[in-house]
């Protein structure tokens, strides 16, 4: 359809539409993050910092998918981050470990507000599942101990459809649906939406399909990207390079929000 006004001719007018999209997506991220961070489960003003918790399978999945909701995030909220596993896979869950305290530093975060747990029931590995019950206590006793707000995690595909993001995303569902006290119920919380393959790898071009409706966070910071994943190094091999570069989660993150009855699939 473009073809008569010739390669640089076409070039300009995707540039130009991909210029717009950011432009009208950057105006919706302000508008959602002012949303985000206005809710309280726990009586808290608008004027007063809110206790948000991103709830991870790994070391290194904060900075691979979850990075444009932090950037937007850090000086508006205390933010939290309880990562369910050392990532021990390949034997290296202490090495893991230290390289997502120094992301932890790197963007300035309160060191006693990272957990990372080293627990037998969260093993990582392709074929480990864990259950939606010890997933859920955890959760719960975080969000009662540390007074959270707003949990962040994994949709029910978990991005890569790995066990382990799916099992943490059962985990957050199973424990809004069972929590006890009124204020646990009152706790939101978003899902990090999968989308198709071909979207996952168009990197900041994906602003062109977000629908309008979407809960959208943005952030045009590569460079912040390649910065942590080179603080996760033993992780930071040839693909993951090429992930950096070519994600859409290194631009772009759309949020859902969590209820109990959730059935919501990839795009």
């Amino acid at each position: 359809m473009l073809a008569w006004l010739g390669f640089p001719g076409a070039l300009a007018v995707v540039l130009i539409a991909v210029v717009m999209s950011v432009a009208l997506v950057t105006v919706k991220s302000a508008d959602f993050i002012h949303q985000l961070t206005t809710h309280s489960a726990h009586g808290r003003t608008d004027a007063d910092k809110k206790e948000f918790l991103l709830v991870i399978a790994h070391p290194d999945d904060e900075s691979m998918f979850f990075l444009p909701a932090i950037l937007n995030l850090r000086d508006k909220v205390n933010f939290h981050m309880l990562c369910l596993s050392t990532g021990d896979f390949d034997g290296l869950g202490e090495i893991r470990s230290k390289e997502l305290k120094a992301v932890w530093t790197y963007f300035g975060f309160n060191p006693f507000k990272l957990s990372i747990l080293n627990d037998p029931r969260f093993q990582d590995g392709m074929k480990a599942v864990w259950t939606p019950d010890d997933v859920a206590s955890v959760v719960l006793k975080y969000c009662e101990d540390n007074v959270i707000d707003t949990i962040i995690t994994f949709d029910d595909y978990g991005i890569s459809g790995h066990p382990n993001h799916i099992s943490v995303h059962h985990g957050v569902k199973h424990a809004l649906t069972h929590a006890s006290s009124s204020s646990l119920r009152k706790v939101h919380a978003y899902v990090l939406d999968s989308t198709s393959i071909w979207r996952k790898y168009i990197g900041l071009l994906d602003v062109l399909f977000v629908a309008p409706s979407s809960g959208v966070v943005v952030a045009i910071a590569p460079w912040v990207n390649h910065q942590v994943m080179a603080l996760h190094a033993s992780q930071f091999v040839w693909f993951r390079r090429l992930f950096v570069i070519f994600s859409r989660y290194t631009f772009v993150n759309t949020l859902s929000r969590l209820a109990a009855t959730e059935t919501k699939k990839a795009q």
